[in-house]
């Protein structure tokens, strides 16, 4: 069984990001950025004011932002490639990908209802409303993608380095997770953690001080433009490093350490 350390691939993925951390930033602008401004002009996918448009750029953007994790693990991963090729290839991947992870959420959340269910029945929890979602189910649901998320998050390193369909996809990630689940939730719990910071300082801080300083942020007003501009940065920035992050963890698991990582051109 291969051996993790989280500190090996914290101290590999800075070597990789003083090296190719430019070219790695110009992907995560073209892939992250980018759509994170136009959803912030279309408007929010949730809410009253929601629109069609506004879902549709939505789920574009997720599947961007998927594809952008992707192509930067095959960056971090090795060998050389440009970045046109690492693009190209997160979009052709981005499907077996998305097609696992919405089956492990599906599952998530039919395990979650049946809890929520048997908890609500037992009166240790209170039921939901009709058309509702109840806290409990919530509560239960953010808790089982965290349990979870320790082992799926290794599909998007598989799928930037290996082919296969998504049953291939959620074999290897299994494989790979047995024995070292603790590790790696560890390291799910540092990005939620750092997410948690992330959005925090996005919201309460420098979201605050554009309302105050540019008005309510409304679809196509200045205030979300600048708002999603610097949502988008602050994502990008955690992205490459969680990304580089998680290609360093997979290449120990599959026993690859002495893997290189380089990124000679922008393919253009």
């Amino acid at each position: 069984m291969s051996r993790l350390s989280i500190s090996a691939a914290w101290d590999e993925s800075k070597v990789i990001l003083a090296r190719d951390g430019g070219l790695m930033a110009t992907l995560a602008l073209a892939l992250i950025v980018l759509p994170q401004v136009i959803l912030a002009v279309v408007g929010s996918p949730v809410g009253a004011d929601a629109t069609a448009v506004s879902r549709l750029v939505y789920f574009a953007v997720v599947c961007l932002g998927m594809a952008a994790q992707i192509a930067l693990n095959r960056l971090a991963i090795g060998p050389s490639t440009t970045v046109k090729d690492a693009i190209s290839l997160g979009l052709v991947r981005v499907l077996p990908v998305f097609l696992v992870l919405l089956f492990v959420f599906v599952a998530i959340a039919v395990v979650a209802a049946i809890l929520a269910m048997l908890l609500g029945a037992g009166g240790i929890a209170t039921m939901s409303k009709a058309g509702q979602p109840s806290s409990s189910l919530i509560l239960i649901l953010l808790v089982l993608m965290l349990l979870t998320f320790a082992v799926w998050q290794l599909v998007f390193p598989v799928a930037a380095a290996e082919t296969g369909n998504p049953l291939h996809l959620a074999r290897r990630s299994w494989q790979l997770s047995r024995g070292h689940y603790w590790r790696l939730f560890a390291f799910v719990c540092m990005i939620f953690l750092g997410l948690g910071v992330v959005v925090l300082a996005t919201q309460l801080g420098i979201g605050s001080v554009v309302v105050l300083l540019l008005g309510p942020p409304n679809p196509g007003s200045m205030s979300s433009l600048v708002i999603g501009l610097v949502a988008g940065l602050i994502q990008a920035a955690f992205t490459v490093v969680t990304a580089a992050m998680l290609a360093r963890i997979y290449l120990q698991l599959a026993g690859r350490t002495g893997a290189q990582a380089s990124v000679p051109s922008s393919g253009t």
